[in-house]
């Protein structure tokens, strides 16, 4: 039954969207390329910590008529670079394609063992967990919550009832997630900010005590547009926006 399984979720279809241009392609194709980016992602053990946007979409804010190249790594282990005189026509320049390569991961000759630690893969899906962590979590049952990152350590300052469930998405970074933050913590915090601006949040360091404190929670309620909520939300079938009537 495993093995059946296991065979299903390698054939799985996925669709990667890189910058509006989406490209298909089977979940196996990626990880038989487990040193790169996506060949990460979409590891079995990193299931839980994906978020697509609509079912098995992917949304990837990066050049998609570059991504072509990448495609082609994966389906058949080689970089296929364009003839120089292609370059001529602006459409793309060797530059944009090494910063492709290297966002991706993708090895190649002349990358200088750039992340050969795997760290950007590393660094992203911390990323991708903290945003599942704020939508399965946060957003879901309007919960704050206060996590502490210590070497070697996470705990939770959170309702009991949802803490299983967010323990189950940092559980992966109990060892580094510390050490992460201890290199970008700034800049977590901002990519938590751009990414929720509904939320409250920040990153608190506690190097005295021998932590990192994560604090996120839905912003008051009392500072929500109601002309928003009449204009947009079911509301509006019952109520004018434009004129409110006392009841």
């Amino acid at each position: 039954m495993e093995e059946s399984n296991d065979r299903i979720n390698s054939n799985e279809r996925i669709i990667l969207n890189v910058g509006g241009i989406k490209y298909e392609t089977y979940r196996s194709t990626l990880t038989a390329h487990p040193e790169t980016l996506l060949g990460t992602m979409f590891q079995e053990r990193n299931q839980s910590l994906l978020h697509p946007t609509n079912n098995n979409e992917y949304f990837f804010d990066r050049d998609g008529h570059l991504f072509r190249y990448i495609m082609q790594f994966y389906r058949t282990g080689e970089i296929f670079w364009p003839e120089e005189s292609y370059f001529t026509n602006s459409y793309v320049s060797r530059r944009e394609l090494d910063l492709e390569l290297d966002y991706f991961q993708i090895p190649y000759p002349g990358r200088s063992g750039i992340d050969n630690l795997g760290i950007v893969a590393l660094v992203d899906s911390f990323l991708i967990a903290l945003d599942t962590l704020v939508n399965q979590v946060v957003k879901k049952y309007h919960v704050p919550i206060n996590v502490n990152f210590s070497l070697g350590l996470i705990e939770y300052g959170i309702d009991q009832d949802v803490e299983p469930f967010a323990s189950e998405i940092l559980s992966p970074f109990k060892l580094v997630g510390y050490k992460i933050l201890s290199k970008f913590d700034r800049e977590v915090a901002t990519y938590i900010k751009k990414q929720h601006p509904y939320l409250d949040s920040k990153i608190i360091r506690r190097l005295n005590k021998g932590y990192f404190e994560l604090k996120m929670s839905i912003k008051d309620y009392n500072d929500l547009d109601e002309q928003v909520v009449y204009k947009y939300s079911k509301l509006s079938k019952v109520v004018n926006p434009l004129k409110l009537e006392d009841e």
